[in-house]
């Protein structure tokens, strides 16, 4: 017994100090018992407040029951064409509202729809009007709205052709839809059809409204006139009718009408904005009537407030155009005795004006009043004054312009400044500065045109400089600059000029095809005269030759040629002219020919005169020595 309790003492001895030994180990399986039994509680009931909403939806769900309206629409759209029963299709009274559900979201289905009633033996003649009127108008309106009017004008035909036809609200309803959609071809289609089937009585001027301005849009001019007439019929047109009625007037140059217009509205108390008064100016303008015009700004500025910049830049511009400068310039007072300051473009119209008549101090009095008025001058006006000094010969004063230009940090000339001033300086022979001036242009990234080129060239005729010539026509085709008729004429001067004939050849024979530039005769022609001036008549026989290849000689250039020859005494160049010229069936002026065969006969050159008399025959003229 003694050991028996000795036994389980220790055995309890031991279980505790393994416990203590494990107390770290137990305890965190304690912890983690602890929180798996938390999370397990939690998660059980969100899991049954989620069910109880879930039970609540389902009764909202089964306690609502569908309309009427939406199980049509989504029978409508779940509708296939070719699923339909022949019988349905027939009946309109299945048909019309799953016409009218389809188009709510699904235009095309419904249109399917429609042609397979058609194909099952839909006959429109048999339904009643008001279900007739009311299917095409779904099917009209909906075509319009999403922009496929094809099939709205085949609608309009249809119910035209065998139905009831389009009533009044239908076309209103179409013509109004297609005018927002701007449709204004076809709004005007949809009317002449109508009009030509049910003529509708249309009392809604809204309606003539838009057919107004779709037929300006259209620029249907001749039908302007009637619209507007109609509409007037129909009660008093509005400000935006009138305008558009003032665009027709502009487009067809008619200022009577234009000016007519401007009385209606003044007699109607309708308020005209500067848009209308601009454009029935500038329409007088146009018409060179100036007086018209200034008679009109004195009733915008009675109007007070109306006219602005671009109403005295329109007149300005009408003044500078006739060559009457000083209304111009008398304007340009008025303008701001009216406390309106002028603007880039009113400085502009005076320098050009007062250059193109050639008075340069006149335009440089502008720029030194823009100059003093702090005018901020742009690319566009400082070209005009180079232009106008280049004009006047002065090219010193026109550089001067140009490095003033150039001073101005924000300032770039164009291809259009350094084009003047190149052209400037090769004619008064400054070859030299015009190629400085091509370097700068590269250098502000500006590609030279065949202007540009085609003056440095030219420029090298004064003083023969073949070679840059050539280089500065490598430099043109490196730049994709396709050279011109222009060019190769201008080649062909220097070419003759330096009595290089094989190259003025080589460029009729091979570079013109070679830079698909169209072979003009004027080109041969000028060759020619120039290789009989230097008294080269083999020569000129060869480039007429040649001329014969691309087309045939016209008796003009044949008179030409025909009287050098006569003139310079080569007439057995002109008797072989005239021969080449009857192989190509060209024609020849019997003066013409007569003239040479009198010029043999007096040089006693018997075998021209023979050469003379057979080429006279092949080209049927009267031989008469």
């Amino acid at each position: 017994m003694a050991f028996a309790d000795s036994s389980s003492e220790s055995s309890m001895d031991i279980l505790l100090s393994s416990l203590y030994a494990l107390r770290i180990e137990v305890g965190f399986i304690v912890a983690f018992a602890f929180l798996w039994l938390s999370g397990r509680l939690l998660a059980s009931q969100k899991q049954g407040q989620l069910k109880g909403q879930l039970k609540g939806q389902k009764k909202v769900v089964v306690s609502r029951r569908p309309s009427v309206q939406a199980s049509s629409e989504r029978a409508a759209q779940n509708i296939s064409a070719s699923s339909i029963s022949p019988g349905k299709l027939r009946d309109i009274s299945w048909l019309l509202p799953q016409i009218n559900n389809l188009c709510r979201s699904q235009v095309q289905r419904a249109f399917e729809v429609y042609r397979a009633a058609v194909k099952a033996g839909l006959r429109t003649e048999e339904i009643p009007h008001d279900e007739c009127r009311q299917l095409f108008a779904t099917l009209i309106t909906s075509a319009i709205r999403v922009g496929q009017m094809e099939d709205a004008i085949r609608f309009v035909r249809e119910l035209c052709r065998a139905g009831p036809g389009v009533d009044q609200a239908l076309l209103s309803s179409a013509t109004k839809l297609s005018t927002s959609k701007q449709h204004f071809g076809d709004c005007l289609a949809i009317y002449d059809i109508v009009m030509e089937s049910t003529k509708p009585e249309i009392q809604d001027k809204s309606v003539w409204s838009c057919f107004l301005f779709c037929a300006v849009e259209m620029k249907a001019f001749s039908r302007c006139k009637f619209f507007f007439d109609q509409l007037c019929a129909c009660g008093s047109p509005s400000s935006k009718d009138f305008g558009n009625m003032v665009r027709f007037a502009s487009n067809t140059a008619n200022w009577r009408l234009a000016l007519q217009l401007i009385q209606q509205m003044q007699k109607s108390n309708i308020e005209i904005d500067s848009v209308i008064y601009n454009t029935v100016l500038a329409t007088c303008v146009s018409a060179d009537q100036l007086d018209k015009a200034r008679q009109l700004l004195e009733d915008m500025v009675s109007a007070g407030g109306v006219a602005d910049v671009i109403t005295y830049n329109t007149l300005a511009k009408g003044y500078a155009k006739s060559g009457r400068m000083d209304k111009c310039f008398e304007l340009v007072k008025f303008m701001r005795s009216r406390d309106i300051m002028p603007s880039q473009v009113t400085y502009g119209i005076l320098l050009d004006g007062f250059i193109n008549d050639n008075e340069v101090n006149k335009a440089v009095e502008i720029y030194n009043i823009m100059k003093e008025e702090g005018c901020q001058m742009n690319t566009v006006l400082y070209t005009t004054l180079i232009k106008g000094f280049a004009r006047a010969g002065q090219v010193d004063e026109a550089h001067k312009i140009y490095q003033q230009m150039r001073s101005e940090r924000q300032m770039q000339p164009d291809v259009i400044t350094f084009s003047i001033l190149i052209k400037a300086d090769c004619d008064a022979g400054r070859l030299e500065s015009s190629l400085e001036l091509l370097a700068s242009m590269k250098q502000l990234g500006l590609k030279p045109d065949e202007v540009v080129f085609n003056n440095l060239l030219g420029g090298c005729i004064k003083d023969g400089k073949v070679e840059l010539a050539k280089d500065l026509y490598q430099q043109m085709l490196t730049s994709h600059v396709r050279p011109s008729v222009a060019t190769f004429s201008i080649l062909i001067r220097l070419y003759a000029q330096c009595k290089l004939w094989d190259e003025a050849l080589d460029l009729l024979r091979h570079e013109l095809k070679s830079q698909r530039v169209q072979s003009e005769p004027r080109l041969y022609c000028q060759l020619a005269q120039c290789c009989l001036r230097d008294r080269q008549g083999r020569r000129a026989a060869e480039v007429y030759s040649l001329l014969i290849g691309t087309a045939t000689p016209t008796a003009a250039m044949n008179s030409t040629l025909l009287g050098m020859c006569a003139k310079l005494n080569m007439l057995d160049t002109g008797a072989e002219i005239m021969e080449l010229a009857a192989g190509a069936n060209s024609r020849v002026d019997a003066r013409d020919a007569a003239t040479m065969l009198e010029s043999a006969l007096k040089k006693r050159k018997p075998q021209v005169v023979q050469s003379i008399k057979d080429a006279m025959l092949k080209l049927h003229l009267p031989v008469h020595a």
